[in-house]
């Protein structure tokens, strides 16, 4: 590749660009995509900064690897580095092509249009199942109440000896255990 002598910049027309100016996710793998919507939303920032980014994304112990995505999504025309001068010290900054970022725009607002019907259709649900959350409560409350007057009559019923015994203890165990299960079972056929 040849360089420009003067400033060790490349030439313009070896910069790679997206062919047919069309923007094609299905160049990126899914890596490349994730750290590209990472450089979306922190375009402009210091290739160091970026790189840490995608390196805690990614979980990478590699000190090279965010470099790596980064450099991949140079290579393939969808970002560029720009260095520039900060406090006397040199910086490269990587930015989105602007014709990448407006076709990306324009391929995620339909998304983002049928934002506003999806946050009513969550809304929806999460009423729902608020509404059934309180039906659950009224249910349990029922069959709460229920077993306080079983037992309660149980209690009445019994002779003060027995009430201390392992025999009472075991009856009333098996009372609410099969209060519990009949209420469990009304809960699984009726709720379908």
């Amino acid at each position: 590749m040849e360089y420009n002598k003067s400033n060790l910049i490349k030439p313009i027309e070896k910069i790679p660009r997206l062919k047919n100016n069309a923007f094609n996710l299905r160049q990126l793998s899914m890596r490349e995509f994730e750290a590209f919507m990472i450089l979306l939303i922190n375009e402009g920032e210091e290739q160091s900064i970026l790189k840490k980014l995608i390196d805690l994304e990614f979980d990478h112990k590699s000190p090279t690897k965010g470099y790596d995505y980064i450099n991949n999504l140079c290579k393939k025309g969808f970002a560029h580095k720009k260095k520039t001068n900060v406090k006397g010290k040199q910086v490269t900054r990587i930015y989105i092509r602007s014709t990448v970022r407006k076709k990306y725009e324009r391929f995620i607002l339909p998304t983002v249009s049928s934002l506003k019907e999806s946050l009513n259709d969550i809304i929806k649900d999460y009423v729902d199942s608020i509404k059934d959350e309180g039906k659950i409560r009224d249910k349990f409350k029922a069959y709460t109440e229920t077993i306080i007057l079983a037992i309660s009559n149980l209690i009445t019923d019994a002779p003060v000896k027995t009430l201390s015994g392992k025999r009472f203890q075991k009856k009333m165990y098996d009372m609410i255990w099969k209060y519990y299960r009949s209420e469990v079972l009304k809960y699984e056929v009726f709720s379908k």
